[in-house]
């Protein structure tokens, strides 16, 4: 039930009027005034979490008898994911859904994520998350004054490019590739060999179809959402890198929240999350045939040679992370492959 978006500074002026409410912890299911929270993200009405947390906003509003209301703010509207951690972190704003990576520059082990080629799949990648690395993750949003409340999805990333299609290692080398500003994707295109330069999103499909740069990556929904198949000719499933997409909130406010409450949102935080998840999986080979019936060629690359490459990349997020914390994380890795 997404509200009309207000601007940052107006929200910054409610916070207090919103701590207020949500210090009420009033049980479910009581028909009275009650917990008014505020939710940011930066996804589009067509990806599946973007969808997922309006279902999960509905479902607690209904379980609550409106008790609980779950006002969601899209599209970045209230600043961009490091801006939305840092709101909820002063307590500022009481849910965000974000990738850790995108906080990497306040503790560095957020990358443990963003390693290359070191999920199998999307099971094994979700095994990882809500499984074997969970007691660690929810550590580590504890250390950086967040809660941890459910994972939801992004996707695995997939290469696009304007010049040829992408089927080995060689055909990565030389090309020109936009690269947000985090380590594990410039480190990966680095060890195979392209020319990377960082371009803030908003500015990627002009430097697309001007030809700034040859290509980029981003999972499959979100070239689809942004129209890039118009401007790239070629899109390779390398899948090279999860991207991770979760759920927490401001301790401040969730505290304040009643044990009841807390529980409802959780429940509900954790179904919409396995939902975006499974959407995601069922949804990419759509958004694939129907870019493909508009005239991109769509590779499958067997992402064992690329593996093979990688040793340049983990050398360097190994330093940046630390090796002890990379051995520890390699653990849940591989305990989640039996698990």
């Amino acid at each position: 039930m997404t509200r009309m978006i207000i601007s940052r500074r107006k929200l910054l002026q409610a916070a207090g009027a919103g701590a207020l409410a949500s210090g009420m912890g009033l049980r479910p299911g009581r028909a009275r005034a009650g917990v008014s929270l505020r939710l940011g993200h930066q996804l589009g009405a067509t990806h599946p979490s973007y969808q997922a947390v309006e279902k999960m906003a509905a479902a607690i509003a209904e379980r609550t008898s409106g008790e609980v209301e779950i006002n969601v703010f899209p599209n970045a509207s209230l600043g961009s994911p490091p801006d939305m951690v840092k709101q909820a972190q002063l307590g500022a704003l009481d849910l965000v859904m974000f990738n850790p990576p995108n906080i990497e520059s306040q503790d560095r082990t957020a990358n443990v994520i963003q390693i290359p080629y070191q999920f199998d799949g999307y099971e094994h990648a979700h095994r990882v998350l809500g499984g074997t690395a969970k007691p660690w993750l929810m550590e580590f949003f504890d250390r950086n004054k967040l809660t941890w409340i459910a994972n939801f999805e992004y996707g695995f990333r997939a290469l696009s490019n304007s010049k040829r299609p992408v089927n080995t290692p060689e055909d990565v080398k030389g090309l020109k590739l936009r690269v947000p500003p985090e380590l594990s994707i410039k480190a990966t295109f680095d060890a195979l060999g392209a020319v990377t330069q960082t371009i803030a999103f908003d500015e990627l499909y002009l430097a697309l179809s001007s030809g700034v740069v040859d290509g980029q990556d981003n999972p499959i929904s979100v070239d689809y959402a942004n129209k890039f198949y118009e401007v790239q000719k070629h899109i390779a499933t390398t899948r090279h890198i999860y991207t991770s997409f979760m759920l927490v909130g401001s301790p401040a406010t969730w505290k304040r929240l009643s044990p009841d409450v807390q529980a409802v949102i959780s429940e509900e935080a954790v179904k919409a999350g396995t939902w975006a998840q499974q959407a995601t999986m069922d949804g990419e080979e759509e958004m694939l045939s129907a870019m493909d019936d508009d005239g991109v060629q769509i590779t499958r690359p067997d992402p064992a040679p690329f593996r093979a490459m990688m040793e340049p990349a983990w050398d360097v997020m190994r330093e940046r992370i630390g090796k002890e914390t990379w051995d520890t994380w390699m653990g849940f890795v591989e305990a989640a492959r039996t698990a």
